[in-house]
Order: C-alpha cells, then sequence, then structure tokens
C-alpha cells in the first residue's frame, strides 16, 4: 500500500493505492475508493518518496487515465526505462526485433505483482541491457529502440 498527498491545479488530494493488477488500480482518493483502468503507462519516471509535509515534486500527466508523458531527455529518445524498483521475470522481444508501440517487452515484478512493460514507439530492438533475474532501479534502461 502507498499513501500520496498531490496537489492538482490548487486542489489538494489524499490518495491510498491499495491494489495494483495488470489493468486496473483499486484507489482511494480523499476517503472514496475508485477503480481505475490502465491503457498504458510510458516511461514512468517520477520520482515516489514516502509521504512528508512537505510538498511532492510536481509530475507532467497527460489528460489521459494512467499515462505519464516523460521527455526524452530522461533516458535517451528510444530508451525505455523502469518505472519501478522491481526484478525482471522475462524479456519477450529479442535484439533486432521489430516492436509496435504498446508492445509488450519484458515482465517486471515489483511487491508481488507483475508489470508489463511496453514499448512507446515503433522501432527496432537494438539494445537489451538486462538479462531475466536482473534486479533493477527505478529510472533504469532497459532497453533501447531505434
Amino acid at each position: 500500500m502507498k499513501e500520496y498527498k498531490l496537489k492538482i491545479n490548487n486542489n489538494s488530494y489524499n490518495v491510498v493505492i491499495k491494489d495494483v493488477s495488470d489493468d486496473t488500480v483499486l484507489a482511494v482518493v480523499n476517503g472514496k475508493k475508485h477503480i481505475v483502468q490502465i491503457d498504458t503507462i510510458e516511461n514512468l519516471t517520477a520520482v515516489t518518496e514516502p509521504v512528508t509535509d512537505s510538498p511532492p515534486p510536481e509530475t507532467r500527466v497527460s489528460n489521459s487515465p494512467a499515462q505519464v508523458q516523460v521527455s526524452p531527455q530522461a533516458a535517451g529518445a528510444g530508451s525505455i526505462i523502469t518505472p519501478i524498483p522491481g526484478q525482471i521475470i522475462s524479456i519477450t522481444v529479442s535484439l533486432g526485433e521489430q516492436v509496435r508501440n504498446g508492445q509488450k517487452l519484458l515482465v517486471l515484478e515489483a511487491m508481488k505483482l507483475e508489470n508489463s512493460i511496453t514499448a512507446t514507439m515503433d522501432g527496432t530492438v537494438s539494445e537489451i541491457l538486462i538479462a531475466e533475474g536482473d534486479v533493477v532501479n527505478q529510472g533504469q534502461p532497459l532497453i533501447v529502440l531505434t
């Protein structure tokens, strides 16, 4: 369970993430339960910190639910980076393979949940920087697409 204090358009929100699956999140926002459908998660690089009295850093979020936009300089254009720390369970692509935007590239286990990491663009797998079983940190480059 993660708890966040967020301020969006000068409105304060207390958000508790209760459960996460491949396609839904159970979140409690200001005491009210919401089931949120996940469309895609793209190269999440926002740093999550424990709840403190200081305001959280601002994150640019698109109008679509569960889509976070990250500038290319975050890890280099075409780099797929890990949104959360965890362990690589499987890699579903190979070097030189053509991939489509949204195609599953690998599975990352974090907090006993399996998370599919998908391509953020059409391209060719030019580098695979990790192996199955590797433990990775948040923001670490995993795969490079060109």
